[in-house]
C-alpha cells in the first residue's frame, strides 16, 4: 500500500516535539540509508553541554546526523558544529535532517563549507516526502509514526495533532489517580471552586453597592479561565451557599440578591495580594536580571525579556508540568527535566519575537539562565515556581491539562457506541428542561461534537417506538382527566413514574407546552403511525446516533450463547422479550470485537465498541452465563464516564488558553493557597511507579485502566447523570 504523499508532508511537518522526530527520523533514516545510528556524546546527560538528537552511523562514526525540527536551521547547523568540535569529536560530514522546508539549501551548503571546511548535506522535508514509498520499511516507518504519534479527534471536523500519549507519564498518573480511595477525601474541587469564587468577587463592596449575582460570578470565572467549566456549575451553586454560611467567607444581600466579600475577607485578601504582588514582581526582576546576565555573555541583546519569561514558562507548564513540577515540590524527575528542556525553551523561542539569526544563541543562554533559576533560584523564585506547581496539580487532577485533554479527545474519536433507551429516553424528556439541567441530553451533545459515533440498532429502535406508544395510552388512561391534580400538586408530580409524562406535567405547569400531543409532537408525529422513521431521522440529526441494523454489519450472534444469557436475564429483566433483546445487544458487542480485532489491538485506548447504557449491572449475567474468562470487559459504557471525562470537560484548545492566562500569572499563584500536601505527595508516588514501569507494562497498563474507567459501575464520579426531575424529588424528601 503506497503513502498519500500529500498526507504525507502534512504528518511529519505538524512534529514540533524533538523526541518523537528523533524517534522517526532514525527509524526513516535506517530504511533508506540501510544502516543503523548511535547517539553521540554524553547520552545520558542531554543538558546544554551534552549532545540532544545528534547520531552518527554505526559504521562511521565521522558521519554525523543532527535531528531538527527547530526554525532557525542556519543557527542550529553551525551550533552544531560548534559544539562538536569544542567537544573535540571528530567528524567529516554533517548531515542536517528536519521536517522543515529549507528553500535554500544549495547556497547554504556551500555556505557552510566555505566558512567552516565542513562538508554539509540537507535532508529536508522534501527529502523524506520524495522516499516515502521507497520500500516496505520507509512505509512501516510511517505507519508506526501514524499509529502511535498522529492521533485525531473532532474540534468540530476533523484536527490531527502529534503527541506521545503511550509514554507519557501524566496519563499514568491521571488514570491510576482515578482509582486512589483517598482521592475524594481532598475535595479539590471545593477548593478550586473557593478560590475561583473569591477570585471573582474580588472588587465587590455592600457600602458601593457592588455586588455579584450568582450568574456574574459564573460569568466571571468563565473570562478568567477562558473556557465554561460546567463540570463545575453545580459546584459554584454549592459553594456559594457554604461559603455564605456561619463561618462566612462570603456575604449574600437576600434583597438585592448579589454576593460580595464582608470586610474582613476584604482585608485578607487584599493583603495576600500585596505580597502575591510582590512576590511576582521579584520573580519577574530576579529572573530578568538572571537571563541578560546570560545574554550579555555571548553579546545578544533581547528586546522584550519579560514576555520571553513568560512563554518559556508557559511552555514548561504545558509540555512538562507534571515532572516539573514533582522536580519544584518534591526534587525527584530531575533526568526528564534536563533531557526535555532543551526542547521546551526551543519551541518558546521559535514562537518568540526574537530575530532569527540571534534564536540558537538565546536557546543556548535561555537553556543555562533556566537551569540556574530551577537549581539556584532565590528564596522568591523558588515561593513562585512552588506556587505555580501546586495550581498545575490542582489543575492535572481535574483533568484540566493539554495531553489529558489531546488523550480523551483522541479516544472519543475511537468509540463505536450503540445507544440505550435508558439514555435516550431521558434525553428526550429533558428538551423542556434549561440548558444547565439537561443532563442526559448534554451527554449526547457533547459525545456527538466529541465525535463518539453512536448508534441505535433495530431492537433498541422496536423498543423506543413501543415505550412512545405505551406512554402516550398510560397518559390517556391514568392521567388525562386528572391533570389538574398533578399540576397543582408538586410532590405528586415529581412521583410519576414515567419520566417522559412527569417532564410533560412539569413543562406545562411552567407554560411550556399546551397538551400531551403537542409534547409528543416535538420529536415525532403524536399518532406514532410513522414514528419509526421519524426517529431514525431525529435521533442521527440531534444527537448524531446513526441507525443501523444487524445486517448491515453482518453480526452474527451465537444462539446457543443468546438462548443461555436469556435464561439468566430473565430472571432479572421485566419480560422474556427485554431478556431476549439484551442478551443480543450484548452478544453483538462482543461479536464486534471480536470481528474488528479490538482484544489484540495493542493501543492504549482499550476497546472501541461498547454499549451506553444505565443498566451495566447485567454485566453480572454475563459472568454467570459464561464465567470470568470469555468476555473478562464489560459491554457496557459508564454514562458518568463520557459525561465527565469527554462531553462536558474543556478542548485542548481550551485548555491552552487557559494555561496562557494562569501560567506564570498572578491567578496562577491564587489559585494555589488551598492546595492539600497529600496530593503531591500520592503524584510523586505515582511517578515513580511508572518510571520503575518497562514502557511494554505501562502501554499495558493504559490499556486496561482505560477500560476499566470506562465501564467500572463501582467508581464514582464527581457529577452523575442524574435527571434533573429525581434531583428535585429528592430535595422536597429531604425537606429541603
Amino acid at each position: 500500500m503506497q503513502v498519500d504523499k500529500e498526507a504525507f508532508e502534512y504528518a511529519i511537518a505538524k512534529i514540533d516535539d524533538g523526541n518523537i522526530f528523533e524517534l522517526f527520523g532514525n527509524d526513516f533514516l535506517s530504511a533508506v540509508l540501510g544502516y543503523s545510528f548511535i547517539p553521540v556524546g554524553r547520552t545520558k546527560d542531554k543538558g546544554v553541554d551534552g549532545f540532544q538528537h545528534i547520531y552518527s552511523r554505526n559504521d562511521s562514526q565521522k558521519h554525523i546526523f543532527q535531528l531538527s525540527t527547530e526554525l532557525d536551521h542556519v543557527g542550529k547547523i553551525y551550533n552544531t558544529i560548534k559544539k562538536l568540535q569544542e567537544n573535540e569529536i571528530e567528524f567529516d560530514r554533517l548531515v542536517y535532517v528536519t521536517n522543515r522546508k529549507i528553500n535554500n539549501a544549495e547556497s547554504l551548503v556551500d555556505e557552510v563549507f566555505d566558512k567552516t571546511k565542513i562538508p554539509l548535506t540537507i535532508y529536508d522535508i522534501r527529502w523524506f516526502s520524495a522516499n516515502c514509498n521507497l520500500s516496505e520499511q520507509t512505509i512501516k516507518a510511517y505507519q508506526v509514526f501514524v499509529s502511535t504519534y498522529l492521533h485525531e479527534y473532532s474540534k468540530p471536523g476533523k484536527y490531527y495533532t502529534v503527541s506521545d500519549l503511550d509514554s507519557d507519564s501524566r496519563l499514568f498518573v491521571f488514570l491510576g489517580q482515578q482509582f486512589d480511595s483517598n482521592r475524594d477525601d481532598l475535595k479539590l474541587d471545593d477548593l478550586l471552586a473557593d478560590t475561583l469564587i473569591l477570585y471573582a468577587l474580588e472588587g465587590t463592596d455592600p457600602d458601593k453597592h457592588n455586588l455579584k449575582s450568582e450568574a456574574q460570578i459564573k460569568e466571571s470565572i468563565k473570562k478568567y479561565l477562558k473556557f465554561d467549566p460546567q463540570l463545575l456549575d453545580s459546584k459554584i451553586s454549592e459553594r456559594l451557599v457554604a461559603l455564605s454560611t456561619k463561618p462566612r467567607k462570603i456575604k449574600f444581600h437576600t434583597k438585592e440578591q448579589g454576593y460580595c466579600l464582608p470586610y474582613e475577607t476584604r482585608l485578607e485578601i487584599g493583603e495576600r495580594n500585596l505580597k502575591d504582588e510582590a512576590l511576582f514582581s521579584a520573580f519577574y526582576e530576579q529572573t530578568q536580571e538572571t537571563i541578560k546576565k546570560y545574554f550579555s555573555d555571548i553579546d545578544v541583546k533581547v528586546k522584550d525579556v519579560e514576555t520571553l519569561i513568560t512563554k518559556v514558562f508557559n511552555n514548561i507548564f504545558l509540555r512538562q508540568g507534571l515532572e516539573f513540577s514533582n522536580f519544584v515540590l518534591k526534587g525527584d524527575s530531575h533526568s526528564v527535566i534536563e533531557q526535555n528542556l532543551n526542547d521546551v525553551i526551543s519551541l518558546a523561542v521559535d514562537e518568540s519575537n526574537v530575530v532569527l539569526r540571534n534564536k540558537e544563541k538565546v536557546k543556548t543562554a535561555l537553556h543555562l539562565a533556566i537551569r540556574d533559576i530551577v537549581y539556584n533560584g532565590t528564596v522568591e523564585q523558588r515561593r513562585f515556581l512552588k506556587s505555580l506547581s501546586n495550581t498545575y496539580l490542582m489543575m492535572f487532577l481535574l483533568q484540566w491539562e493539554p495531553k489529558l485533554s489531546t488523550y480523551f479527545q483522541t479516544l472519543a474519536s475511537h468509540l463505536n457506541v450503540f445507544v440505550d433507551n435508558s439514555i435516550i429516553i431521558p434525553a428526550l424528556s429533558e428538551y423542556y428542561l434549561e440548558e444547565g439541567n439537561r443532563r442526559h441530553w448534554n451527554l449526547l451533545i457533547g459525545a456527538k461534537k466529541a465525535g463518539i459515533s453512536m448508534f441505535i440498532n433495530e431492537t433498541l429502535l422496536n423498543e423506543l417506538v413501543s415505550h412512545l406508544r405505551m406512554v402516550k395510552n398510560k397518559y390517556y388512561n391514568m392521567f388525562f382527566h386528572m391533570e389538574e391534580f398533578y399540576l397543582n400538586d408538586e410532590f405528586e408530580l415529581l412521583f410519576i413514574d414515567e419520566i417522559l409524562i412527569r417532564a410533560y406535567f412539569y413543562a406545562k405547569k411552567k407554560g411550556q407546552i399546551k397538551d400531551f400531543d403537542k409534547f409528543i409532537d416535538t420529536f415525532v408525529d403524536s399518532q406514532l403511525r410513522t414514528a419509526k422513521e421519524e426517529l431514525v431521522v431525529y435521533l442521527k440529526e440531534i444527537f448524531g446516533i446513526t441507525f443501523i441494523s444487524n445486517e448491515m454489519w453482518d453480526i452474527k450472534v451465537n444462539e446457543d450463547e443468546k438462548a443461555k444469557l436469556t435464561e439468566v436475564l430473565s430472571h432479572k429483566k421485566d419480560n422474556d422479550i427485554k431478556a431476549e433483546n439484551d442478551a443480543e445487544m450484548i452478544l453483538a458487542i462482543y461479536y464486534l470485537r471480536n470481528k474488528n480485532g479490538e482484544s489484540s489491538d495493542s493501543g492504549i485506548f482499550g476497546y472501541k465498541t461498547w454499549w451506553l447504557s444505565k443498566d451495566t449491572a447485567t454485566y453480572k449475567a454475563v459472568l454467570q452465563s459464561f464465567g470470568p474468562d470469555k468476555y473478562p470487559v464489560s459491554c457496557y459504557i459508564r454514562p458518568d464516564f463520557i459525561y465527565n471525562y469527554i462531553a462536558l470537560k474543556p478542548t485542548t484548545e481550551e485548555v491552552n488558553n487557559a494555561y496562557n492566562e494562569i501560567f506564570p500569572t498572578m491567578l496562577g499563584v491564587n489559585l494555589s493557597y488551598h492546595m492539600p500536601k497529600e496530593v503531591s505527595q500520592a503524584v510523586q508516588e505515582k511517578i515513580r511507579e511508572y518510571h520503575s514501569k518497562p514502557a511494554i507494562r505501562v502501554k499495558q497498563t493504559l490499556k486496561t485502566l482505560s477500560d476499566r474507567l470506562k465501564s467500572d459501575p463501582t467508581l464514582k464520579n464527581r457529577n452523575s447523570v442524574e435527571h434533573f426531575l429525581d434531583t428535585e424529588l429528592s430535595k422536597l424528601q429531604d425537606g429541603e
